[in-house]
């Protein structure tokens, strides 16, 4: 697959430089791409499309009814296309099939059509009165926004911005990550052909000088962003000069916290998905156990025996749970921190190396870690893989101050015999999202977190709030105001 332009403004146009970028498998190592890649005039292009297309209005003043058709019919364009979007995601991630058919390309047809309804049943004028004047306080879009995603989520996380902000009404240009930037392309080409307006979406993947223009450029309204804290830093100070709106998903530490009385084979075989999913490289992954003292054998066996049983191996695989990591850095850096969790202290009781028996490929075995403290730094650092440390914790006050005992706050789970002394102790940790028993989240919850996990949030109706401004317009009491 060879692609030689950016999509710019909704449709394919050439790039004014020559920067590519190669794709390549995790597993094997076999290039699946050459792409093109933007610089900053590109960008600077790009924005400078989003804005025009928002000035004119065509999209902005476009009914809610019709935004949400448009978003409903890209979502059904990009169903027809799922076996084949899951497949090149897979071979542009790494991530086991399985996941990306049930749950990457899925999950960003679901946005849509979230949206959509949202959208289409909501009243954006809302008359306010003190008995003595009136106000119409009105709900606008915030204008051009600027999408900065990472390659852990190749389509969903591109929607999760994408399909609020066009609900809205704003101009969007998304910088893709350069590892993995194919799938993407499909979200533009699905709502260009369901009738997304010329300049409304630009999709360019980029490098981080480009990345940097988009950042700091004055015509971008709001800056919504999912990746490292570190970044996420830099992004808010670079927004505040012009004091751009900002949506920061950043990273997490997140904590399961086992309660005595709870039944600890279920646990350890609802916990492992929730750890390992995409290989580890989920944000949201339960990489801190922390289980009583008296209970520490008991889960530790229950944990490695679940773990053990995990088939590494072809991405493409049914069987597979564990594929390769995305890169070859990111490798190096999951094994960077095993040897520091040896070096402090800590037991590898299952895994710890790359399977020399799976050839060419950025694989690392799941690993379980025991003997770890929260003062080491494999349990307050983000290690982005398929790494578990269990600490133990001596009471409830104790397990409730060591999950919060973390820059992070973005994730975490309680596991008990009773749900209602789950949902005291969820209720105790400061995170944004807490599941009991391994219960998923109800679709239309908001996704964000606390501390340096981020700056408000995604999903829900809190999503679609973060691209509307609020206006107030006074208007002579007793009059009927369209």
């Amino acid at each position: 697959m060879t692609t030689q332009q950016l999509w710019m403004g909704g449709r394919w146009e050439d790039s004014a430089g020559e920067n590519v970028g190669e794709v390549v498998n995790p597993a094997g190592l076999a290039t699946v791409a050459t792409v093109q890649l933007a610089n900053p005039a590109d960008m600077d292009r790009a924005v400078g499309l989003a804005r025009e297309s928002f000035e004119q209005g065509e999209w902005r003043e476009t009914s809610a009814a019709a935004r949400a058709a448009v978003l409903r019919d890209a979502a059904g364009l990009i169903e027809k296309r799922l076996p084949e979007l899951a497949r090149t995601l897979t071979s542009e991630l790494g991530c086991p099939l399985w996941f990306s058919e049930r749950a990457h390309v899925p999950n960003p047809v679901r946005h849509l059509r979230y949206y959509a309804d949202l959208v289409e049943q909501r009243d954006f004028d809302e008359v306010r009165t003190d008995g003595t004047n009136t106000s119409i306080v009105v709900e606008e879009p915030v204008g051009v926004v600027g999408a900065i995603t990472p390659w852990n989520g190749p389509l969903s996380s591109p929607t999760i911005k994408v399909a609020p902000a066009l609900a809205a009404g704003c101009s969007v240009v998304v910088k893709p990550a350069t590892q993995t930037p194919l799938t993407v392309m499909a979200l533009g080409e699905a709502l260009a052909e369901a009738g997304l307006p010329a300049g409304v979406l630009s999709i360019l993947p980029a490098g981080r000088d480009a990345g940097e223009a988009l950042i700091a450029h004055p015509e971008v309204d709001k800056l919504a962003f999912t990746g490292s804290t570190q970044v996420g830093k830099h992004i808010m100070r670079t927004a505040a000069d012009r004091v751009a709106r900002v949506t920061l998903e950043l990273g997490g530490k997140s904590a399961a916290i086992v309660l005595p009385g709870a039944d600890v084979e279920a646990m350890a075989a609802a916990l492992i998905p929730m750890a390992f999913s995409v290989n580890g490289q989920l944000c949201i992954s339960q990489s801190r156990v922390l289980v009583p003292r008296s209970m520490e054998s008991e889960v530790t066996d229950a944990l490695a025996a679940a773990v053990q049983a995990l088939v590494v191996g072809d991405p493409m695989a049914p069987e597979t749970f564990i594929g390769p990591l995305v890169s070859r850095a990111q490798q190096e850096t999951v094994k960077g921190y095993i040897d520091v969790a040896r070096t402090e202290g800590a037991t590898v009781a299952v895994g710890g190396s790359a399977p020399d028996e799976l050839g060419e490929g950025f694989w690392v075995q799941p690993t379980l870690l025991t003997g770890v403290t929260n003062a080491m730094r494999v349990a307050r650092e983000e290690i982005f893989g398929p790494v578990m440390s269990v600490i133990t914790y001596d009471d409830l006050d104790d397990a409730v101050r060591i999950a919060n005992d973390s820059p992070y706050g973005l994730s975490g789970s309680v596991w008990g015999g009773d749900v209602a002394e789950g949902v005291a102790v969820a209720r105790r940790v400061r995170t944004g999202m807490v599941s009991v028993n391994g219960a998923p989240q109800s679709w239309g919850t908001p996704f964000g977190g606390f501390k340096q996990s981020g700056v408000g949030r995604e999903m829900g109706p809190e999503g679609l709030l973060g691209y509307l401004e609020k206006k107030s317009i006074a208007v002579p009491t007793g009059s009927h105001p369209a």
